[in-house]
């Protein structure tokens, strides 16, 4: 290539772009939201799979780990040492699929010797399945091989161990080589000494079942330290079981989660008394009209009108029984303020401004629509008086 070729030092066919910039973190007092990832769904667009940063006084508790989640985190400005726990909501891949990679890039960081980060999930499906079923409740069709049969339906201490044991040459190339200090591995799996990460399955009640998803139930304590109390309640996302919504105390307020689901009875208990709900939200006639006429239409029919929050309620067309919409449920569940994150469609057909005048017309306290890395000051949003605060990016 000649010189003419170059414009300024750059080839022609090269377009430079701002690098990504690492953003300044919460402040160490009080409690914060932090969006890392906001969309739904397994397919890419150009948020980040759903994952967030809960912070008290500096200390970071993660709720799922969404394909975007080692990018964010960074983004955001967090620290790794100060991650205490995750809860993962299901085994959805869009919450999951940067588990292992989380952890996995982040041993540099980790503080060794201090820190070990207490991770907590759903159990095996096949543990509460009717007369043991292996597949755990599910629906096999006859034409189906099932992936995995010594193991159809792992639990997140199986799927941790899975996840290593793929991981093999990486984990113990390492351990061998670069992930030593003072001739002694890192090793986050703990084969060798600490290990970075616990894996604990959250006990599903013994009259939870695939069939019966959801009885009801009063929320369980699941992890405690001086920051935080958090419990937990099993939610309705059919056909994944078990599927939990969690509960955060925290001297500064309360912040429920609510994973993917419709809206139920165990999730309005969870949420008595509570700050602030964190829901799911989907705009159920977009995404219809989004697989109207293709491959998936029957199927991705079924999945939103039986397993996700509604923006807006309706009558269940074969019963004519009502789903509510995520304002409804926020206003039934009593909460004092409305988050809606992984959202569906995320592609500006529905914007961020008509996800809040949606939910307005029957919640009336602060409303936000996220983004990726949105922090949001609990304390400040809780005092606020606007009935809807949604963003203005819509």
């Amino acid at each position: 290539m000649g010189n003419s070729e170059n414009v300024s030092g750059r080839e022609r066919f090269v377009r430079s772009q701002p690098k990504r910039l690492r953003a300044e973190p919460p402040t160490r007092e009080g409690l914060h939201l932090v969006m890392l990832g906001t969309r739904a769904g397994p397919f890419p667009t150009m948020r980040a799979a759903t994952s967030t940063a809960l912070v008290v006084d500096g200390r970071v508790y993660l709720v799922d780990a969404g394909a975007g989640l080692v990018q964010r985190f960074c983004e955001a400005g967090l620290e790794f040492a100060d991650l205490r726990a995750m809860f993962l909501t299901h085994l959805h891949s869009d919450h999951v699929a940067d588990y292992f990679p989380f952890f996995n890039s982040n041993f540099a960081s980790w503080d060794y010797g201090n820190q070990q980060v207490q991770v907590f999930g759903p159990d095996r499906a096949d543990r509460n399945a009717p007369g043991g079923d292996p597949l755990g409740g599910m629906q096999f069709r006859d034409d189906t091989a099932v992936i995995g049969p010594e193991c159809p339906t792992p639990g997140i201490v199986e799927m941790t161990e899975l996840l290593f044991r793929a991981n093999a040459y990486d984990l113990n190339n390492g351990i061998l080589t670069f992930r030593r200090v003072d001739g002694v591995a890192r090793d986050i799996t703990g084969t060798n000494g600490r290990a970075m990460i616990v894996p604990h399955a959250i006990s599903t009640p013994p009259q939870a079942s695939p069939v019966d998803p959801t009885p009801a139930m009063e929320p369980v304590e699941v992890f405690a330290d001086d920051k935080v109390r958090v419990t937990a309640t099993l939610v309705q996302h059919p056909p994944v079981f078990p599927a939990w919504g969690f509960r955060f105390d925290t001297a500064y307020g309360s912040v429920v989660f609510s994973g993917d689901t419709t809206p139920c009875e165990n999730l309005r208990k969870l949420c008595s008394g509570a700050d602030v709900l964190v829901n799911e939200v989907m705009s159920l006639e977009a995404v219809l009209a989004m697989y109207r006429g293709t491959t998936f239409e029957d199927t991705m029919r079924v999945q939103a009108l039986t397993a996700h929050t509604p923006l807006i309620g309706y009558d269940w067309p074969d019963t004519g029984g009502r789903v509510m919409g995520v304002g409804e449920f926020a206003t039934i569940a009593g909460v004092r303020a409305l988050v809606m994150n992984h959202l569906y469609p995320d592609d500006g057909s529905v914007s961020e401004r008509e996800f809040a005048a949606a939910a307005a017309n029957d919640f009336a306290g602060p409303i936000h629509v996220s983004d990726d890395l949105d922090v949001i000051d609990v304390s400040a949003m809780l005092e606020s008086t606007t009935p809807c605060t949604g963003t203005a990016r819509g």
